[in-house]
Formats: structure tokens, sequence, C-alpha cells
């Protein structure tokens, strides 16, 4: 029984600020450590290992044992020899234990067992007293460090580290696992080394620390440390290690990968695709993990964490850290030789300089590099005109893997020789291009002849996808900073070739202020339904409204049209096509009214476009659309390329759909009559649904028509007039 003022005197010691630090400082150090067996702990903290043994036994500290086995005389011993080891939570409960015995003189059989929570309480109690979060014992130490430095280092060491560990856990589950809708799955990584099979899901809190990957049923991923993982419904999973008992009798050796635990739902094991070529990979992209395990509780433990997005605008002096710790990861993944020597010598990573070319005419230039060849940052390393013979040219338009077993001395391949060192074979492999055009080259080259096997490639085709998330992060990053002053300004434009056009909201809008002095005429009693079949045309003059003819035109770019230019030139030649037709139109308009003031164009979506005339009988009407629509097609329209420079591209069959809608003065009024007494957003409404109506039958008739209101039928219909017609004043 613990007494109740040794408690009290432990409290008080552990509020003292010179205190705090000094145990501060022990939990660093034992987080810092990458072994922490029980000979490792107790010289951590100036303990004998017989003192460990004793608190074990009293219960003060309790230490990860390995799966016992029995000597022959039936005594448990533990597999490993006795060599306890100790979780990061026990390293820190030994370093507060550490402090009350030093600092405060007290014994061990005074200590409490849960010492470690009352710790936490007077962090928590401290934290927020000062509002300050420097008192965790999971916070980076960069949290005391200056602006820049900060900065600076978390870019540099954390963020490339975290985003390799979140991608590599997050493939690895891809390449054992199918996902399947809505079903999740996950990766568990324990932090120190256990003998025995995957434990049964309830008893996965024994393992201890864990780095965690779990791939959520919507996509979502996640990545973080946990001192005690565990599931609220165990028997919902099934745990199962990456390498099942059948490949590791045919695999030679062994790899710390391979305590990894694969966790999945219990009805989906028939999903796992833990094939030797998914292990292999697997294991090369985990090694790295388990190997940086002492950044574990730095990077994906408890505590709050800066956020960083990564970006970037390549400068040749500013290389991005993100993309430099890649290629050293590369590195990394190639492995030691027996001599202890790296197997890969240099990686790199070219990126295209500019993307408006072709991508036959794209020049690639280096924006990471491995340690040691910095100097290559910037160089235009493959030009079309000058270096086709490139090897990372070659994989990027190619499309394939690249791979020189064996360079020859005269090997035309290998452009920069002289800078990159006696390279005896190297690989290039495209970064990205498995849907889409290649985003970069991903190259890596080696002193020794056959250095990139299959197992290799694969290797490198993930760690390839791996960069493409980041580059595709890095090129949205751009595209939603780009012109964000513009949105100031004008904030119902969003595409800015559309912006000297008004738009649909500003049709309504104009279409409900058209409408609103009327109705308030017809409410007042100042304007009837007789009166309204005789009142004069509106005048055009805003301060005097009333009551007069409204007639609209839509032009509607033909859908086939459409798609034959998407799928032929893509979809920004067709943007580009939309705008040109609006131009068009909009030149044309001058001539065909040139006696009336009184008209409006709007651009609505895509290649459609709405004309809005005020005081325009319904035969002017339809031949000023007929008009406009042989003014369309009396010459081809050519469309600027500017990702092709001085280039263009002529489209001579341009077909659309015109269709003319008309009111009277008598039908305005019944539509805004008191009788029925709409709001103006529904009258508004149904002028809009008439335009798409009278465009939808031009587009069934085959378009290239004009679809225009026939009072005589009083219904819509072709409209084809004469010669004589169409040169009427």
């Amino acid at each position: 029984m613990i007494d109740e003022r040794n408690i009290q005197r432990i409290i008080k010691h552990l509020e003292d600020e010179a205190a705090q630090k000094r145990v501060l400082h022990n939990i660093q150090r034992g987080h810092n450590e990458v072994t922490v067996t029980i000979g490792r702990a107790a010289s951590l903290f100036g303990f004998s290992e017989s003192q460990l043994r004793d608190w074990e036994k009293i219960g003060l500290i309790k230490p990860i044992r390995p799966k016992d086995a029995s000597d022959s005389d039936g005594t448990k011993r533990s597999s490993h020899g006795g060599q306890r080891q100790y979780s990061f939570s026990e390293l820190d409960k030994l370093a507060i234990i550490r402090e009350l015995l030093d600092e405060a003189k007290l014994t061990p059989g005074s200590i409490p067992p849960d010492i470690d929570k009352i710790w936490s309480s007077i962090v928590e109690k401290h934290a927020a007293q000062k509002n300050d979060i420097s008192y965790s014992p999971y916070t980076s130490s960069t949290k005391s460090e200056p602006i820049d430095r900060r900065i600076t280092s978390s870019y540099r060491d954390e963020l490339s580290w975290r985003f390799y560990a979140s991608n590599a856990l997050m493939l690895s589950i891809l390449l054992l696992y199918e996902a399947v809708p809505g079903s999740y799955a996950g990766l568990i990584l324990p932090a120190y080394e256990r003998d025995g099979e995957a434990p049964a899901p309830e008893q996965l809190p024994e393992i201890g620390d864990a780095l965690v990957g779990w791939l959520g049923q919507t996509r979502t991923f996640y990545t973080f440390m946990t001192p005690e993982p565990s599931f609220e419904y165990p028997s919902d999973f099934r745990i199962l290690p990456i390498c099942p008992p059948e490949l590791q009798e045919l695999t030679s050796s062994a790899s710390i990968a391979d305590r990894t635990f694969l966790v999945v739902q219990r009805d989906d094991i028939r999903h796992v695709t833990n094939t030797e070529k998914a292990v292999q990979t697997v294991r090369r992209l985990l090694t790295p993990l388990y190997e940086d395990r002492q950044y574990w509780p730095l990077y994906f433990g408890e505590g709050m964490r800066d956020l960083v997005n990564p970006g970037i605008d390549f400068t040749p002096r500013v290389p991005d850290a993100v993309l430099t710790g890649l290629t050293e990861m590369v590195i990394r993944l190639g492995g030691k030789k027996p001599d202890g020597t790296n197997r890969w010598q240099s990686c790199y990573i070219l990126l295209p300089d500019n993307l408006r070319l072709p991508l036959q005419q794209r020049s690639l230039v280096v924006r990471a590099t491995s340690e040691g060849y910095s100097r290559l940052l910037g160089m235009h390393m493959a030009t079309p005109e000058r270096y086709g013979t490139s090897l990372s040219l070659r994989a990027y338009q190619g499309g394939h893997i690249m791979y020189r077993s064996e360079l020859a001395p005269e090997d035309r391949t290998n452009t920069y020789r002289e800078l990159e060192g006696p390279i005896r074979s190297n690989i290039a492999l495209p970064i990205g291009g498995e849907v889409a055009e290649p985003l970069g080259v991903l190259h890596a080259a080696s002193h020794d002849t056959d250095a990139f096997d299959e197992d290799d490639q694969r290797v490198l085709r993930v760690m390839a996808r791996i960069i493409a998330d980041l580059l595709n992060i890095y090129r949205s990053r751009q595209q939603i900073t780009a012109s964000l002053a513009d949105l100031l300004e004008d904030p119902g434009t969003v595409d800015a070739a559309f912006k000297d056009f008004s738009s649909e909201n500003e049709f309504l809008q104009d279409i409900e202020a058209l409408l609103s002095p009327i109705k308030e005429q017809l409410e007042a009693g100042q304007l009837t339904h007789h009166s309204a079949s005789t009142a004069p045309t509106m005048t055009t003059d805003p301060d005097e409204p009333q009551l007069g003819e409204v007639s609209f035109i839509g032009v509607d770019l033909d859908l086939q049209v459409q798609e034959t230019i998407a799928n032929s030139y893509g979809d920004q030649t067709l943007a580009r096509l939309n705008k040109a037709l609006g131009l068009r139109i909009r030149d044309l308009l001058p001539a065909l009214f040139m006696n009336y003031a009184s008209y409006k164009l709007y651009h609505i979506y895509a290649g459609r476009y709405y004309l809005l005339l005020r005081d325009l009988s319904l035969e002017k009407t339809k031949t000023s659309a007929e008009r406009l629509r042989k003014g369309l097609a009396a010459s081809p329209i050519t469309i600027k390329q500017p990702d092709l420079p001085s280039s263009s591209l002529t489209l001579p069959d341009i077909f659309v759909h015109i269709g003319v809608t008309w009111y009277p003065n008598e039908k305005l009024a019944e539509f805004l009559g008191p009788i029925q007494t709409p709001s103006l957003a529904n009258v508004s409404s149904t002028f809009y649904r008439s335009l798409d109506l009278v465009l939808k039958l031009g587009a069934d008739s085959g378009g290239n028509i004009v679809f225009a209101w026939d009072p005589i039928t009083r219904t819509y219909a072709p409209y084809q007039p004469s010669d004589d017609e169409l040169n009427k004043d």
C-alpha cells in the first residue's frame, strides 16, 4: 500500500519546473534509442538489470517479454535469453523513477505503479495553466526553435520521412490485399521483435508500440503510432503475417519487415494477395521504416504536429527537400553490398521544363538529386535536339523502363558520364504515365553491372508512384494559388476565358429586372390585361418602363461536334472552340441589330449562348436568328493553340442549333397578372425552360437549323425563310 503522503510528495516534486525539464530530457534520450532491451534500458538511466527485474516483480514497471519457452525441467525461460524489451511508455516511467530516486530521495517501494498517470496529469495541468504545449513528452523539440530554423528542419527532416512512410504503407497494403469498395485493411508494424505466430485480435495490445497504416472504407489513409494497438470489436478482424509460412520456406533469408502484420476484415481473407513478388517488394519498402523506428514517436506519436503542405516553385538555388529525401530513400532501398557500401550510387529526378510543348519536344531538367550529386541540379540532362539518345528522354517518351545492365565505354545513353562518375549500369523509368502523360523521370545508377534486377525494378516502380503523388500535389497547389487576386474583383467568374461575357446568373437577374417594374404597374392597377393587348411597345428609356415585347435567341454548338473535337484534340481545344464561337457571335451582332440598341449576349455554359432582345417583333427576331446562323456557317473558325507555338487549328464544319422564343404584350401580362401572382423567379425560369426546349428540338432534328415560335400553330417549328424575307430591312 502506497502511503498517501508519498503520493503528495511525488506530485509536489514533479510540479517543479526544473524537475520536469530533467524528466523530459531523459524521456527524449529514451525515445532516441532503437534498442531497448533490459541491458540498454538499464544503461540509459543508470540502473542495474537486477534492479529492473526487482521492480518488475513488484509491478512498478511492466516490460514486454518475448513468448516464453520451457527448459527441460519445465522452468519458463525467455526465447531471447531473458532479454526483456521496454516500450516507450515504460522508458518514460523509468525516466520519472530516476528523477524521484535521485532528487526526491524516494525509495522504489514508495513509488506507485501508476506513476506515469500521475506524471501525465501534472503535464496536462501545467500545459493548461501556461497555455503551452511544450510540456508534452511527445512534442517535437522543434517547438522551441526559432521560426526560420523550425521551418527548415521540419520541412527537410520530418516531411520527407512522413510522406514516404505513409505512401509506402498504403501501397504495401494494396500490394498484399485486393481492396474491395466499402472494406478496410491495415498494416501493423511492431516496434519490438517477438516470437511466435501472429497474435489473435484480442491479444494484439500485447505487442506494445506499433506503427499503423490503415486504409479506410472511403480509401482515406491513416498513419499513426500507438503504444497499444487494439480493436473495439476484435472478432471483426483477422491478423495475418505478411509472409505466409509457405513463402518463408521458399525465401532464403528473413527480413526485419517479416514482423509486420496484415489486418483484414473477418470475411475478406479471400482478398489477400500476398504472393512472393508482393511480399518481396513490401519487405523492401518497409525495411527503412523499421530501421528508423526511433523516429516513430517524433513523427507519428501523440500530440500536436506542425501542418506542412508541400509545394515548390523550382529554382536552381533552392532544391526541394521532399523530392531530395525521396532520392535518398531510393539509394537506401537499393540496399548494401557485402562490404557495407551502397549498391546504387546516384539517383536524380528529372522534370519537363515546359509543359506547354508537345511531349516529344520537352526537355528534362534535374530537379532533385541524392547526396553528392547536387551539382547536377538545374541542368538540362535530356534535350531532344541535343541528347536524343538520352536514357531518361527515351523513358519519358517511350513509356517503358530503360535499363542498361552494362554500359560500354562508348555508350552514348550516359549523357553526363564525367559528372556521374564510373557508372557501369543505369536505369530510367517514367514517373506516372500509367493513365496519363508522364510527369517526369526517375534515374538511378550504379558502379556495378547488373545492378537493377526485376525485384529492384518493382521497388523503383513503387517509388515512381510515390514521387508522382507528390508532383501531383505540387501541381494542384500551383493551380489553386494561380490568379488568386482575380476572385476578389470578380468572384462570379471562374474560367477567365469567358470573363468578357455575361453569365447565366446575370441572364436570370436581367430578366427579373426587366419584368419587375411591369409587375409593379400591374399590381398597382396602372396597367390592365385589356390595355396590355393595345399598349405601346416599351421605350428604351430605363426610367420609363412600359409593357413591351421580349424575345430570346439561343445558340448551342452541336453535341456531336463537341464530342468529335474533344476526342480528337482534347478538352482544352473544345473550351477554346466554345469561346471562339462566342466571340464570333459577338462580332456579328452589331451588323444584325444595327437599328436596335437593346440586346445583350450571355454565355450560359459550354457552347451555349443566349441573346436577350427588347422591343423586337417575332418576325424580325426570326430573320435575325437565321442571318446569325448563316453568318456562323459562312467561314471556318480558327483557334489559337498556345500549347503549340505559332500554331492554330482551323475547324471548317461547325454546326449550331438556334432557337427563338418570343413573348408579346398580352403573354407577359398573363404571366405577371394579379390572377396568378407568380414570382419573378418563376417567370424567368419559364423563359429559361422554353429556350432549353426549343434548342433540344433543333438538336433532335439534326441541327444547323432555326427553330422558332409559330403563332399560327402555337408551337415551335423549323424556320426556313425565303431570300426575299431575309433581305427585307
